[in-house]
């Protein structure tokens, strides 16, 4: 069978294709090592887009890894009733059992087993019956938590996976803390993702869980990891794409190789190589071509709603802000002109003061704004972004540092290709 184009660069998924082990860092063995020590949670950590879910699929196997959206927790004890959700068990279990006879005796019966292997319920059912008579009993079983799941994945290849734990506010990571350092007592595999920045929530959450916490840190991918993909890919569709083409990927991609991924498949819709060509054929890329498919691409990295707020900045009293004439024939007060600066060439995620004073000297034609302007709508930005999208690490202002960073390569892909920045 033809392996279709979507097969191979898998943007938001498990790319079997064009998996890129990095060997310098040795991750693949780390967590194979981390898995294996009984009783200590392992923290994983990195930039947004880095591939930490993907690791530990890789690693674990996919039909083994019970992953749990830190977002969806509500309790603590929401972390067990996912894990049994996975395993698809009843919430409950009703049985009844009628016993006759003529001599007294008793009966009992258990819960029946799940379609996947894992016990459907742990308690028995029993009765008593009188000669010449009947009886009947019934009995709903709930679940079981924590007990049940060390029933059914203790000692096993099964490995929890709560994504994204830095989405919890700080007391619900107390809280559930707490019960990943029983699970791992009771010898249950538990991985937590988060990115880089909240790397420490769970010791933070639980001092006491300190020494027995593994933390796997990812950095951003490196040119050469990012290009691996690219030419993995084009090399099972039997394409040939230009090296000054995947450069210009790499570099958009800001070190994410789900952004990567998402633009080499862009790029084979945009050339109509949805499947394996045969024979080997190689497809230049005009400069009107790249354009297209960097802009196509962006509609996969819609930041729109953020990007309003964070461009009309803080509700206006009184004075109107200066507008300053922009080098692409638009104008805009210094929101604009300082989205514009992060927006432009080259790419990067982190901007310390003094890059981007000159950036946003450089977008204005004639006046820009001053330094203090630059760093107050700096400020305000982050405050606009952590009150507006609380669950999101959009933007981050480092008041003592002096440092802009966008911890999202999609974001930044997003301002520099969607257009967003060219409307009035």
């Amino acid at each position: 069978m033809t392996l279709k184009a979507t097969e191979v660069f898998v943007p938001g998924a498990y790319p079997e294709h064009t998996y890129v082990e990095r060997a310098e860092q040795k991750l693949e063995e780390t967590l194979k090592n981390a898995l294996d020590t009984p009783g200590q949670i392992i923290s994983l950590s990195g930039p947004s887009k880095s591939g930490k879910t993907v690791l530990v699929e890789k690693v674990v196997g996919q039909e083994q890894l019970i992953a749990i959206s830190g977002a969806s927790l509500k309790r603590p004890e929401d972390v067990w009733q996912h894990v049994l959700d996975w395993m698809d068990l009843p919430t409950s279990v009703s049985s009844s059992t009628t016993i006759d006879g003529n001599i007294k005796g008793t009966a009992s019966a258990s819960v029946g087993a799940g379609i996947l292997g894992f016990v459907k319920g742990t308690g028995s059912l029993s009765a008593t019956a009188e000669a010449g008579g009947s009886v009947k009993t019934e009995q709903t079983q709930e679940r079981g938590g924590l007990l049940q799941v060390q029933r059914e994945i203790a000692n096993s290849p099964f490995v929890v996976l709560i994504d994204d734990f830095h989405y919890m506010d700080r007391t619900l990571q107390v809280e559930v803390a707490k019960i990943l350092k029983e699970g791992v007592r009771l010898n249950i595999k538990i991985v937590t993702a988060s990115v880089s920045h909240r790397n420490d929530d769970v010791v933070r959450a639980n001092p006491e869980l300190r020494g027995r916490v593994k933390t796997i840190d990812l950095k951003y991918w490196s040119k050469q990891e990012l290009e691996a993909i690219a030419k993995a890919g084009f090399g099972i569709l039997n394409i040939g794409i230009a090296q000054e083409v995947i450069n210009q990927f790499v570099i958009e991609s800001a070190g994410s190789p789900q952004l990567m991924q998402l633009l080499c498949l862009q790029a084979c819709f945009a050339l109509s190589a949805n499947q394996k060509s045969l024979p080997f054929k190689d497809i230049e890329i005009s400069s009107d071509k790249l354009k297209q498919i960097l802009e196509q691409a962006s509609t996969n990295t819609n930041y729109r709603s953020l990007i309003d707020v964070l461009d009309s900045g803080p509700r206006l009293r009184g004075t109107e802000r200066k507008t300053y004439n922009c080098y692409d024939n638009t104008s805009g007060d210094v929101y604009r002109v300082v989205l514009k600066a992060v927006a432009m060439n080259p790419p990067r995620l982190s901007f310390p003061y003094e890059e981007l004073l000159r950036r946003t000297a450089k977008i204005c034609v004639g006046e820009s704004p001053v330094g203090s302007s630059v760093t107050s709508t700096c400020l305000h930005m982050s405050k606009l972004a952590q009150e507006k999208f609380p669950a999101e690490r959009a933007i981050d202002w480092d008041e003592q540092k002096q440092v802009f960073d966008i911890p999202d390569p999609y974001l930044l892909f997003y301002l520099r290709w969607s257009g967003r920045l060219l409307e009035e």
